[in-house]
């Protein structure tokens, strides 16, 4: 949804955030990393990018999910094979196909209710709030609000509005098992560029969007928002995963 791509010299595609020096971020994002943006530019971020939220997952009847599950054609050909079974008079074989076609009707209605579920959860592990820094004066506003480019505070207990580089940080931990499974709090700091192919749970000059600061507090430049986020290509790739 947001990202840098509008933004002066900023290229077609989102760089690996944690591969920059923060300097360069900055650079990048055209902002103060104390002052943060301005009001007018952060509204015409806002309007170039789009709102921090996850896109509405496609509504559909479970009526509809669960027909889908007979547009393969193999599915079609099992099911003429019941019926030619049946007209001649071989009720096993037909009460086994159509048991198969069943079974996997219901596997696949399943598996694409369990995709839906994990959607939601995904929307709720966002929060209505951020505490931001604009035109160098701190401001709660809603957090869809956000743009690449604002200075954002956090502290214990707050969920991370958006993915984000780390400027400030004390004593700082946050929870991210949602993204990464790890089930301890992990450690993050101030820290310079890593590897391209570093894993997401160890680039901790990161802060991502959904996850809980455990403890300490900080302070960061926003550099993703909505659907550009880690929790918004998650939710994409559910979205748009095959039956």
């Amino acid at each position: 949804m947001a990202g840098s791509e509008s933004l002066p010299g900023a290229a077609a595609l989102p760089p690996a955030w944690h591969t920059l020096p923060l300097d360069d971020i900055v650079q990048r994002l055209a902002t103060d990393s104390l002052r943060g943006l301005s009001a007018e530019d952060a509204v015409r971020r806002l309007v170039a990018d789009g709102p921090n939220t996850l896109q509405e997952p496609t509504t559909v009847p479970w009526w509809r999910t669960f027909l889908a599950q007979f547009r393969e054609l193999v599915i079609w050909i099992l099911i003429a094979a019941a019926v030619i079974a049946g007209a001649m008079g071989d009720w096993a074989d037909t009460a086994a196909i159509v048991a198969i076609v069943l079974v996997n009707a219901v596997i696949g209605f399943l598996q694409e209710d369990r995709a839906q579920r994990a959607l939601a959860a995904l929307r709720g592990m966002t929060t209505p709030l951020a505490r931001v820094v604009r035109d160098g004066a701190p401001r709660s506003i809603p957090a869809r609000e956000l743009v690449a480019g604002d200075r954002i505070e956090i502290e214990a207990g707050d969920h991370v509005p958006a993915d984000a580089r780390l400027v400030e940080a004390f004593s700082l931990t946050a929870q991210e098992s949602a993204l990464t499974g790890e089930s301890l709090p992990v450690e993050k700091r101030v820290g310079g560029a890593q590897p391209g192919g570093t894993p997401l749970g160890d680039r901790d000059s990161l802060l991502h969007a959904g996850t809980v600061v455990a403890t300490g507090s900080g302070a960061a430049i926003v550099v993703a928002t909505g659907m550009a986020t880690e929790i918004g290509r998650i939710a994409g790739l559910l979205e748009h995963a095959p039956p």
